[in-house]
């Protein structure tokens, strides 16, 4: 790209300075030999008038001086012959236009002439002819010619390092974009191009980091996808299992009842998978206004029987005649289920989902009789996103969920008798 802009710039400013230096040279030099003609019809009018009147009685006597720049004069008769000064015999082109009463002028390489009309009264008498060599006028022309050529010269290198200086400034930005491009394919999404004052450069750097930024966005969606997808089938994956190994021990006499349970628990797994996708890629939480007893009425009907074969107790709030709240129900549910799982699995003794309003917010709470977190466990660690540093809950998963969706999740008790709260926006405010 730099070789590119400098060739085009160098190229254009040669054109200009041919363009422009050849006809101005050409006029120049035209103008040149029109005010050299011009000076020397001035020299011959000017001996022209300092003849006597009686010209044809005096000739003898006349005398034509050369002047200061090297012109020396003739003096003809009416009859075309030299009287007086210097010059050829007898009349040449230029002095016989002159007797015709004309002012005339002749170029040859060596000499200018200009020869104009002597008269007395309407008679033209004579003619003044006037010689002057070309030798100082070429050489005054040639010069003055150089100068415009080095001139021009002068106008393409500086058009040359202008050229590399623009070449070198339009370059080094749209570089850097190149590079940054190069970092963002190898996974670096930080991209951070300083400004380089080219309109069209810094659009396309700032296009390019809003690509990163959704990029990034989206990769962190489908990392968080599959992570979410591993906790959330884990549990009913494990419960499959379990129903075929029952049903290995203890077959039933219609064979066919577990493969339909086995059905419907794989089309609860579709669903699952189909939604956590829908949420990974979704900017937005969605919220809708939802029911809270529909809400409650659905979990009692997915975790119920569960509860029920683990030999717990499960008492969930009715939710009737509380006002809607401002929620996703897939990420309701799903931020739930999480809250709901590890209180089976990892709590004790009765659990139970109730409902709190406030003046602008409902908070729906998940708690059990349990022992709670272990005291080596701090809050912050609970909701870490990094597997290293997080005791693998799902807590992560059901904060993001909720803070997605414009709530907020809290720990409101972590020893004895855990609670959880999920803090949502009441849709009647």
């Amino acid at each position: 790209m730099r070789r590119r802009v400098l060739v085009a710039i160098v190229g254009v400013t040669v054109a200009t300075v041919i363009l422009f230096g050849v006809p101005l040279a050409f006029v120049f030099e035209k103008l040149q030999n029109e005010d050299a003609s011009l000076r020397l019809e001035r020299e011959a009018f000017a001996v022209a008038l300092s003849l006597p009147e009686d010209l044809g009685s005096t000739t003898g006597s006349i005398e034509l001086a050369l002047s200061a720049e090297g012109v020396v004069f003739g003096l003809y008769d009416a009859g075309g012959s030299l009287i007086a000064g210097e010059g050829p015999g007898e009349a040449d082109e230029a002095t016989r236009r002159a007797l015709l009463n004309e002012v005339a002028d002749l170029e040859t390489p060596e000499v200018r002439v200009a020869a104009v009309p002597v008269s007395v009264g309407a008679d033209v008498v004579g003619a003044v002819r006037a010689e002057q060599s070309n030798v100082a006028g070429e050489a005054r022309t040639g010069w003055i010619l150089a100068t415009i050529g080095l001139i021009g010269l002068l106008v393409i290198v500086v058009g040359a390092v202008t050229g590399y200086v623009v070449s070198g400034r339009l370059a080094r930005p749209v570089l850097s974009l190149r590079d940054a491009a190069v970092r963002l394919g190898d996974g670096d999404f930080a991209i951070g191009v300083s400004e380089s004052r080219v309109a069209e450069v810094d659009e396309a750097a700032t296009a390019l980091a809003a690509t990163a930024r959704r990029l990034e966005d989206l990769l962190q969606r489908e990392r968080m996808f599959s992570s979410d997808v591993s906790h959330q089938l884990r549990t009913p994956v494990a419960g499959l299992r379990t129903a075929f190994e029952t049903e290995l021990q203890f077959p039933r006499e219609d064979p066919t009842e577990v493969l339909r349970e086995a059905l419907e628990d794989l089309d609860r797994l579709e669903k699952t998978i189909d939604e956590l996708l829908s949420i990974a890629r979704r900017r937005d939480g969605g919220q809708t206004s939802l029911s809270p007893s529909e809400l409650f009425a659905e979990l009692e009907a997915k975790w119920g029987k569960q509860f029920a074969a683990a030999g717990r107790e499960l008492s969930i709030d009715s939710g009737r005649g509380t006002p809607d709240v401002r929620a996703s129900r897939s990420m309701l549910i799903h931020a739930l289920d999480v809250l709901l799982d590890n209180a089976l699995r990892h709590g004790g003794g009765r659990v139970g989902l109730d409902l709190e309003l406030g003046q602008d917010s409902a908070t729906i709470s998940v708690s059990d009789e349990g022992e709670g977190f272990p005291s080596s466990v701090s809050i912050d660690s609970l909701f870490s996103p990094d597997p290293e540093t997080s005791p693998g809950l799902g807590l992560p998963l059901a904060r993001r969920l909720v803070e997605t969706m414009g709530g907020r999740v809290n720990v409101r008790r972590s020893g004895p008798g855990p609670r959880i709260d999920i803090v949502l926006a009441r849709a009647d405010r």
